[in-house]
């Protein structure tokens, strides 16, 4: 019978403590731990795994001055394949570790870019265009370009959308989703699921609704 928790790595979903010091993980980690539960993920480390661990042999196997041994297994926490699928929009290739392992290095960990940077070709851009490009002169100090830059950007866009915007992180139901979203995948009913929600909120449909937006966070965080 297949035992998604073994097979994925996830903690005992009705423990919080099983989940370990949350309170020291950076931002990144807290990233990958919704990132890594995502069945798309998973299905492409996989399938990529073999190949990149045999190209990383023989990228080893020239250099004479390192030892082949020395490969990390797809099995190990720091081995990663690529992946376009985190910021598919961008295409940017991104780290993309064993979902498997939570704990993982620093320098395996996918970036989290808190914003779409797009670069903008020299044209003229209209007031009805969402992007507004800023030219900085590199013979000057930057600083105060910058500040200079972000006020403009501001005013710019609070007189597009009425305000600034920014997005607002709800890190104090973070482990509360990873809980949900691990039980759910361990087959536990909404009823069970609930009964790990605040007391005021643990209802079967709360535990829907919590499900869904953790699900939410696996693909936009």
């Amino acid at each position: 019978m297949r035992d998604p928790a073994k097979e994925w790595g996830l903690p005992d979903w009705r423990d919080a403590g099983a989940y370990g010091d949350t309170a020291a993980w950076s931002l990144e980690r807290w990233f990958w731990e919704f990132l890594r539960r995502r069945d798309d993920l998973r299905t492409e480390f996989d399938e990529k795994k073999d190949q990149k661990y045999q190209d990383s042999l023989l990228l080893w196997k020239r250099d004479n001055s390192v030892s082949p041994d020395g490969v990390k297994t797809p099995y190990k926490a720091g081995f990663s394949v690529g992946t376009r699928k985190i910021y598919p929009e961008s295409h940017i290739i991104e780290h993309l570790p064993n979902p498997r392992i939570g704990d993982q290095p620093y320098y395996a960990l996918p970036r989290l870019y808190d914003r779409a940077l797009t670069q903008v070709g020299k044209k003229y851009i209209g007031p009805d265009e969402k992007y507004f490009r800023v030219d900085f002169d590199l013979d000057m100090p930057i600083r105060p370009q910058i500040e200079e830059a972000e006020k403009a950007l501001k005013e710019f866009q609070i007189h597009r959308n009425g305000k600034t915007i920014q997005k607002r992180r709800h890190t104090e139901k973070w482990l509360t989703y990873l809980r949900v979203l691990d039980a759910r995948e361990c087959g536990a009913s909404w009823s069970e699921i609930a009964t790990i929600l605040p007391m005021t909120a643990g209802t079967e449909q709360t535990a829907r609704d919590t499900w869904e937006q953790a699900r939410a966070l696996c693909f936009n965080f």
